[in-house]
């Protein structure tokens, strides 16, 4: 009798691309590679199309027996299978779990892309051999995901680790979500431009305004800077006080900044109820692959 292979499809569905690999059981063994553009203009029933073939093809290459996973910029609801929002207009509204399966002709698990990138650190990466994983993205916005006991946790409502659209200010800045003074507005490489440029007038980027703190050029940046690391320790607490995690992992764009895990977790640590904080503050080790790996996995 000839023995089953396990095969695995991650496809990581960003705005402007689509990333998908086929790989052996474990998520981390490629097998296969392929980048195409999103064609998210071109409507949704387009995308689905796009999405359905790259799952036949790769399917075709392990006789239709791949698991498949899909990670999306969204929350889709784990009822109806219904995407509830998406940063990819097509896409809100629309039952995506039925359409794509019935278009592909096969199974697939979506999951939100920032589960994807907690899954996959928690299990191969900076979270690995942690019960529980919160995995934290700052980036243009901010997103999150919870892995329990190497399993993602997405809640009643698929919004466990949604985090940046808690608010910090019911009289802040209106959020794109309808909501106002949402902790993205703030906690994000878009919050510190936003915070600079209304400081000042001009436009820099959150590099730039991060270089030009430390090394004490601007002093506007040097108070936009300090805001937000106080903003940021204070989220995290806040974090910390409902999941008491072994590890957090912060991933995006902004998580290369040093200050995080240093003058960041000193804060972090003076807010937590605590003697110690035990919870450990990591940077990723994944970076943007892990959108795709997480996929893979969660298939």
């Amino acid at each position: 009798m000839e023995s089953f292979v396990m095969r695995r499809i991650g496809i990581d569905l960003g705005g402007t691309k689509i990333e998908t690999i086929l790989t052996t059981e474990n998520p981390m063994e490629v097998l296969e590679r392929r980048r195409v553009p999103t064609l998210q203009t071109e409507g949704y029933e387009a995308l689905v199309q796009e999405l359905a073939t790259l799952i036949q093809e790769l399917q075709e290459k392990c006789d239709g027996k791949a698991r498949v996973g899909l990670g999306i910029p969204g929350v889709m609801s784990p009822q109806d299978g219904v995407v509830a929002t998406s940063n990819i207009l097509c896409l809100s509204g629309q039952s995506l779990q039925a359409d794509l399966e019935n278009a592909a002709g096969c199974g697939v698990t979506i999951g939100n892309d920032a589960n994807c990138f907690a899954l996959i650190e928690a299990l191969h990466g900076a979270g690995k051999g942690f019960g529980v994983v919160l995995g934290v993205i700052l980036g243009t916005g901010m997103g999150g995901g919870v892995v329990y006991q190497g399993r993602v946790w997405p809640g009643a409502q698929g919004l466990a680790g949604e985090w940046g659209h808690s608010t910090i200010d019911p009289q802040g800045v209106l959020c794109y979500c309808g909501r106002r003074g949402c902790q993205e507005q703030y906690i994000s490489g878009t919050g510190i431009r936003r915070m600079y440029r209304e400081r000042t007038g001009r436009e820099k980027s959150a590099p730039e305004i991060h270089d030009h703190a430390k090394d004490g050029a601007d002093p506007d940046a040097q108070a936009v800077m300090a805001t937000f690391l106080e903003l940021y320790a204070q989220a995290l607490a806040n974090l910390i006080f409902c999941f008491d995690p072994d590890a957090i992992v912060i991933g995006g764009g902004v998580s290369n900044l040093p200050m995080l895990y240093n003058e960041g977790r000193e804060r972090i640590a003076e807010l937590v109820l605590n003697r110690e904080l035990s919870t450990q503050i990591r940077p990723n080790q994944l970076g943007d692959a892990s959108g795709v790996y997480g996929a893979a996995a969660l298939a």
